[in-house]
């Protein structure tokens, strides 16, 4: 029997739909009898506990709910109360959950051993390889932050409090719950630990590396590979790994692989219906409508020259609805005339990014503003994968 962690708050209701996509790609992927535990505060709505249990039932998994808000609401409330030095400095769309691992120590006590996972993960693998790996003498195992070990900064690494190289993602723990459960009070001791080293940016992460990152095991990064990393380095084929969509990436690229593999499993699960079309459309509409009312402002009153590829001016001719004296150039033809702009005019670019990038720097080292003297027109018509991100996530 493996057992399985996921933590929740979720006061708009869209959130949990995450883990049941998560939740998903685990169990298409073992043939292993899996117990389910949800973290979770009174903010689950009676829907979304329904569609869990339908999903686990439809697997012939189980699940079991723990209400922390109910166990643990008092110390909860006093650590917020006694720490108001983080309110206002905690990263948006934080809430309760980024604190219940640290009690899964004592929530979980009766698990042996605990696989814990972000509900922004999708596993294309079979999670008994995780399950059956060594852990840590301090019962913790876990995969270096492939971010971190590039360089990239670490208050806690850089305040010599953790070695770059163990510094670890606390995205998926592989943990042995009587050792790990050694460690008392680490919620309040972790709290306490931030606010002496005025440490925020990953408040629980950098808690658990502190007290754990020593002595935990290091894990190869098939366990916890992060899907933007993977896409930085222009890597898109999938492989058998847990898929890390860490700062929202998931959106409806058709092209891109990771984005389809989050959405197949996506569309597996019980909140993949009617309802959430619908208010997936009405998000999309309202994205658009917010890049139209934007482009408006800028360009109210303004003449505008439009800059593009020759082949494709009848196409932005016809979907700005280009005046008469507003013109239409190709790059080529603006860099042979100039960029000098009369009284009014603005400049509106369809180019690809690299190009738009050049002549950007051009325009402003003679002065030119962004949104003032020229815009991107790309905006209206390129993929917006954090537009994607938030209809999705908001549907």
């Amino acid at each position: 029997m493996i057992h399985l962690c996921y933590a929740v708050s979720d006061k708009k209701g869209t959130y949990t739909k995450l883990v049941g996509t998560s939740l998903r790609s685990v169990f298409v992927h073992t043939e292993e009898w899996v117990t389910v535990h949800l973290l979770h505060d009174h903010s689950l709505s009676e829907d979304n506990r329904r569609y869990l249990m339908q999903l686990v039932r439809n697997y012939g998994q189980q699940i079991i709910f723990h209400n922390l808000e109910r166990e643990y609401g008092d110390r909860l409330q006093r650590m917020e109360q006694e720490n108001k030095w983080m309110e206002g400095q905690i990263k948006p769309g934080q809430s309760w959950a980024i604190w219940f691992r640290l009690l899964a120590g004592e929530a979980l006590a009766d698990a042996k051993r605990l696989i814990y996972l972000d509900a922004d993960t999708i596993v294309n693998m079979d999670i008994k390889e995780l399950w059956e790996e060594e852990i840590g003498a301090n019962g913790l195992a876990a995969v270096p932050d492939q971010v971190i070990q590039e360089g990239h900064c670490s208050f806690l690494v850089k305040k010599g409090l953790c070695e770059e190289k163990r510094y670890f993602n606390s995205g998926v723990l592989l943990l042995d719950m009587t050792v790990f459960a050694k460690e008392k009070n680490l919620l309040e001791r972790g709290v306490a630990f931030l606010k002496k080293h005025e440490l925020i940016d990953y408040p629980d992460q950098d808690i658990l590396n502190y007290f754990y990152g020593a002595d935990c095991r290091l894990l190869p990064d098939k366990y916890n590979t992060l899907v933007n990393w993977e896409m930085g380095k222009r890597r898109n084929e999938l492989e058998s790994r847990i898929y890390h969509y860490a700062n929202k990436q998931y959106a409806f690229d058709y092209g891109n692989n990771y984005h389809r593999l989050f959405l197949d499993n996506f569309a597996a699960t019980p909140w993949c219906n009617a309802d959430f079309f619908c208010r997936l459309a009405h998000n999309i509409q309202q994205n658009a409508r917010s890049k139209l009312l934007v482009y408006a402002n800028l360009t109210a009153g303004r003449k505008r020259i439009v800059v593009g590829p020759d082949k494709e001016e009848e196409k932005y001719r016809k979907m700005l609805m280009l005046r008469e004296g507003e013109r239409y150039l190709t790059a080529a033809e603006l860099h042979a005339q100039g960029m000098n702009l009369a009284a009014g005019e603005i400049l509106i670019f369809f180019l690809p990014y690299e190009s738009f990038m050049q002549v950007k720097k051009h325009l402003e080292s003679c002065g030119a503003v962004e949104g003032m003297h020229f815009i991107n027109g790309m905006i209206l018509t390129a993929p917006d994968a954090q537009q994607d991100a938030k209809a999705f996530l908001d549907a």
